[in-house]
Order: structure tokens, then sequence, then C-alpha cells
């Protein structure tokens, strides 16, 4: 599975927020300054078949001295519970990895596949999901698509402000959608109800993967179900583009059925995590059907543990 995030144009969009790109054996290493001449190096959504780890970790460890950083972390997206899920983890275990003691891209998320017909697609979603694209269609919801970040960065705002979550600047979502529309992989979507905006998201389209960046809704408008319909909105877009998964990213891990508690679920079969923060808005992701899918996620190489467990202890303040 390749990643929009594995790309020279995400480097450069990277690059442009003060991070450095490396490219070492075609794998995308990122390095974040840090302060007192530190840093740390990362690596996101990479494939863990395109390492070789005794050629890639030597290169790794001469920028790490060049660059004073302290980590590496290394965000797989390989399904963990894979035929080869159990591998994986052996291997990193013995190149001398660690789990992350966090996640920055998302470790669960739900996943739809939109190879089926339009019908077919709708027929695998929840009812209620179903029902809300109805009552969009039939409050004559107009989806289009946009240039104009002022419109969906007020909504963002609100909806930040309503759900208690920090956004970036305005700047980075303009820089964000120049980038990579480059190569035709961005869509800004803003959905008008009486030619008034009510909703918005960015959707990025890479490979075989559609991505549901980020998304905004006015409280006000909430009964004309203005999200759902830019949903099938944007899996309609992606099917055109020749995409064969939709990815709704961040949702809460499960919790039932213990014996496959890893790897990917039906979300009909699963059982939420109900305290787990992301618990409200996997409510809403699940209505479009698809499965809970597990990364095996980030995982670290330290190469200071003394600066690691005290940057460990920062982020998890901050967190707080």
């Amino acid at each position: 599975m390749k990643s929009i995030l594995q790309t020279k144009e995400w480097a450069a969009l990277r690059e442009s927020q003060g991070w450095k790109a490396h490219w070492v054996d075609e794998v995308l290493v990122l390095e974040k300054p840090l302060p007192l001449g530190f840093s740390f190096l990362y690596s996101p959504e990479v494939d863990f078949y395109k390492i070789n780890f005794p050629k890639f970790l030597p290169k790794i460890k001469e920028i790490s001295k060049k660059s004073h950083s302290i980590f590496l972390r290394l965000d797989f997206l390989n399904q963990k519970n894979s035929v080869f899920g159990g591998k994986i983890t052996t291997i990193l275990k013995k190149n001398h990895l660690i789990k992350s003691f966090e996640e920055i891209q998302p470790e669960y998320r739900q996943i739809v596949d939109i190879t089926k017909s339009e019908e077919e697609i709708l027929a695998k979603m929840k009812p209620k999901g179903r029902y809300n694209i109805k009552v969009g269609q039939k409050h004559g919801l107009v989806v289009e698509k946009s240039q104009n970040i002022d419109e969906f960065y007020e909504i963002f705002k609100e909806t930040a402000s309503r759900d208690g979550f920090q956004i970036r600047p305005k700047k980075y979502f303009a820089k964000l959608i120049q980038t990579l529309k480059e190569i035709n992989s961005v869509e800004l979507l803003v959905v008008k109800y009486n030619d008034i905006p009510v909703a918005a998201g960015i959707f990025t389209f890479f490979d075989e993967m559609a991505t549901y960046l980020y998304g905004a809704s006015l409280s006000k408008y909430r009964n004309v179900m203005a999200p759902y319909l830019m949903h099938w909105e944007a899996i309609k877009i992606a099917k055109a583009k020749g995409c064969k998964f939709y990815d709704l990213l961040a949702v809460a891990p499960f919790n039932s059925h213990p014996e496959r508690s890893e790897g990917s679920i039906d979300s009909s079969q699963a059982q939420n995590d109900k305290k787990h923060k992301y618990a409200g808005i996997t409510q809403f992701k699940e209505q479009f059907g698809g499965i809970k899918y597990q990364t095996v996620g980030s995982w670290d190489i330290i190469y200071s543990k003394c600066w690691y467990n005290l940057f460990k202890f920062i982020e998890k303040m901050r967190r707080k």
C-alpha cells in the first residue's frame, strides 16, 4: 500500500513547515528540529517491505549523528494482523526497535472498500448512514469542489472550538492544497445549504487510497446532514479517480472479540471503546460501513536514552 506521505510533494510540504527531508533508499525520513540543537527523525506511513534494515539503519545512524537526533520513529502502514503481521513485529524487535509511546498517524482506522458499484457500497452502509445521505439530498444540499480556503477555515474554527481541539494556521491548509494539486491528489469540498457553506473537508487521492484528512461542519445546520452527503460525494470522486479504498482515518480501538482484537474486523461486529477520545467520531464514521484496520504503527530506535525519556515526559505532559 503506497502512501501520499511518502512522496516528494509531501516532503516539500513538510519542509515548508520547518522540517528537513532525507531520502534513504527511497524512503522519506523527516528531521524535526528540537531545542538545544537536538532533533528527531520520523518516517510517516512507510511500507515495511521497502526497508532493508541492514542497509537502512546504518545510513540513518549517520544522519542522526550529523543532526543530533535523539531517536528515529518509523510509522508503518502495514496491517498488524495480516499473514505477516507477527513476523513484522519480530523483525522490528530484532533490529532494536521499541513500540512508540504515542502514535503520530492514526493506528486504528475505518476503511471502506469502494471497488463495488455505488448501489453495493450504499447497501453495505449502516441504515442510518444511507438515511442521512438521503436527508441531505432532500434538503437540496450542493457539494462543490472549491479553492476557497477561507470558507473551509471559518467552519473548521467553529468545529475546533465546539469539540475542543487545536488547529493549524490557515496558511498550512493553503500550502497543503497548493502542493498536492500539482499531482492532482487533493480536493477541498464545500457543502452549501441555500448558498450558505455549512460543511467542508479536505480529501487526498493517491494510488489506490482516498483519505479523509480534515472535516468540519456548522452546529446550526446539523439537521441537514451535510457531512454525510459530503462523504458520499468524496467516495464517488475517489471511484472516478480509480481509488479502491476510502480511509476515514482515526477511530477508537475495538475492545470486543479478544481473539480478533488486532488487525481488521467488520465494523458491524466490533464494539468500540466508549471512553476513548475518538468514540464520538467513530460512531459517525462507522455509518459508511467498512472495516476497522489496525496498522503496525509507530516504532522507535533510541539514540540517546536520557533525552528520549525527557522528550517522552514532556510530550505526555503537553497532551494532558
